[in-house]
């Protein structure tokens, strides 16, 4: 006796499960690749690196990695410190990384049933993405590595007052900062943050008398401001500011980062 309908069944059932995977296949052709997050983030990194902030934990290597990486992470931008304290002439300026933004994937297919044929020009516009990404990776890595063996160990953590006249110049950090906040295209970033680890004395004359700041910060709609061991907040009235001990709470709150 010949069992034909569960063979029958049998075969429909291959059929039916090959059929899914190939939809399957065809419909999810973009979701495969890797997910490239586009947020515009531009960090801003005011660090006391004067004798006088001794109950501020000083930033290390590590610390300013962990900021990066919240660029990296979430998309692409820029990331920008600069020195409170009294810098030399030729470091009073921003120091600045770049992050280059990951090229996005597209969907090329033009019907829902692609051929084999619109199905290959898709991998092999996939694989173009994927390839020009891996540069850009790379060349990401790259920057990120010459800053922090090169400019953070020299410029940032090798810090020394000039001319051994030990001040923090508050006042010129934040000149620095309102500059920046108005290059060109500054509205474009979808979130900027602006960090200040210091205890916001201002002390930028030798006789190291205490003055008021006279400089104030000219934030944009689109920044944010953290202020890490801050004492006196009064010179922030009007802005909205988020406050952290030290720099423990700041990093914690970091690893939950969103960018929208």
């Amino acid at each position: 006796m010949i069992y034909r309908k569960p063979i029958l069944a049998l075969s429909f059932l291959f059929l039916t499960v090959l059929s899914c995977i190939d939809n399957g296949s065809k419909t999810h052709a973009i979701a495969q690749e890797e997910e490239i997050p586009d947020c515009k983030i531009m960090i801003i990194l005011g660090d006391d690196r004067s004798g006088s902030s001794q109950s501020i934990q000083k930033l290390n290597k590590e610390d300013y990695k962990a900021v990066i990486d919240i660029i990296n992470e979430n998309g692409n931008g820029y990331f920008a410190s600069t020195i409170l304290g009294n810098p030399a002439p030729n470091s009073k300026e921003i120091f600045r990384l770049k992050v280059s933004a990951l090229k996005p994937y597209e969907n090329i297919l033009t019907s829902d049933n692609p051929t084999l044929t619109e199905q290959a020009k898709q991998k092999k516009h996939n694989e173009k993405i994927k390839a020009k990404n891996a540069k850009i990776k790379k060349k990401n890595e790259s920057r990120l590595n010459t800053f922090l063996s090169k400019t953070l160990e020299t410029s940032i953590l090798g810090y020394k007052p000039y001319k051994n006249n030990d001040i923090t110049n508050i006042d010129l950090a934040f000149e620095h900062i309102n500059k920046l906040l108005k290059e060109p295209n500054i509205e474009d970033y979808d979130k900027i943050i602006v960090a200040l680890f210091t205890d916001g004395v201002n002390e930028p004359k030798r006789n190291g008398k205490i003055e008021k700041i006279s400089n104030m910060l000219e934030l944009t709609d689109n920044a944010e401001l953290y202020l890490v061991g801050w004492k006196d907040t009064s010179v922030f009235s009007g802005i909205e500011i988020n406050q952290f001990e030290g720099k423990e709470g700041f990093f914690s709150y970091l690893e939950d980062f969103e960018c929208f």
